[in-house]
């Protein structure tokens, strides 16, 4: 361990779980000059490609076999099984002494890999703040963005040392907030999809085309991350309930439940939470925020 941490030996690795998350950091790592020593997954087919991917020396559909003897064990299976997974290598010793555990899901803790403690490992996590929805794009997008880490105190070097060698940014937060964490990454991400369709399907019932629709949003999207960007929140909040105008979200409203009446209640949402933004930008007085209040409320 402390010959990685010197810089002068990288450890090898085992990969459980040959994922999109699991196969793109084991080719970077490999790539990074790491030996992965193994992959394994239960669909042996599976391991066989993400071997391939990494370069791994080993593959299999039982995850022990891989384990013994990597310094770093990676477990990216789906959430719900990563504590299942990590007790059944424990059980049958497949944590050598002082290697670290480390899974990357986002809103759990290093705490459910407790059981790798039985074998002498310590534990950690390494979560990329990014949406990865295939390998090839993982491997593109995971270098430059943030990876989030937490664990055991003599886990944490090696772990910010693999950050590094991802090409990643190092973001460091308490395991108790992991769940906390997460939650905002979900808002960002998949709540901004839901946000895109619901412009979609508004302009939908408006009468515009899918594609055209979405054409035309992005450079608005764009444009609005781009203010976020340069005079943040809530300084980059513009339109009607910045404006405190409530003759515009009246109309929008009536519009909306004439021609997509489902979609109310979530446009509602949004619009009470806006006029809290409103207020902390300063550009509504109180009595606005008030009567936008009570035309949003439901």
């Amino acid at each position: 361990m402390q010959a990685l941490l010197a810089g002068r030996t990288k450890s090898t690795i085992a990969i459980v779980g040959c994922g999109t998350v699991g196969t793109a950091i084991g080719k970077l790592l490999g790539d990074a000059g790491y030996r992965i020593s193994g992959v394994a997954t239960s669909n042996l087919e599976t391991a066989r490609r993400a071997a391939g991917v990494t370069g791994s020396e080993q593959f299999s559909d039982c995850p022990w076999e891989v384990t013994q003897g990597a310094g770093v064990v990676f477990i990216t299976t789906p959430d719900d099984l990563i504590e299942s997974t990590c007790m059944s290598i424990s059980e049958h010793r497949g944590f050598e002494k002082n290697a670290v555990a480390i899974h990357c899901s986002g809103a759990l803790s290093s705490d459910i890999l407790s059981s790798a403690r039985d074998c002498g490992a310590v534990v950690a996590t390494l979560h990329p703040l990014q949406s990865l929805a295939s390998v090839d794009q993982a491997v593109s997008l995971m270098p430059g963005s943030f990876c989030t880490i937490e664990g055991d105190k003599s886990a944490l070097p090696i772990v910010r040392q693999m950050v590094e060698d991802l090409g990643g940014i190092l973001l460091e937060i308490a395991a108790e907030k992991k769940t906390l964490y997460h939650a905002a990454a979900v808002a960002a991400s998949n709540y901004l999809v839901t946000l895109i369709h619901l412009a979609l399907e508004l302009n939908e019932a408006a009468g515009l085309p899918g594609d055209t629709s979405f054409n035309a949003l992005l450079p608005l999207i764009r444009g609005t991350l781009s203010n976020i960007g340069a005079k943040g929140i809530p300084g980059g909040l513009t339109g009607p309930i910045a404006r405190g105008d409530t003759a515009t979200v009246s109309s929008h409203l009536k519009a909306i439940e004439k021609g997509a009446p489902e979609l109310l209640p979530l446009y509602r949402c949004l619009g009470l939470y806006t006029v809290g933004l409103a207020k902390a930008k300063g550009t509504i007085s109180q009595e606005a925020a008030d009567k936008l209040v009570a035309l949003l409320r439901f």
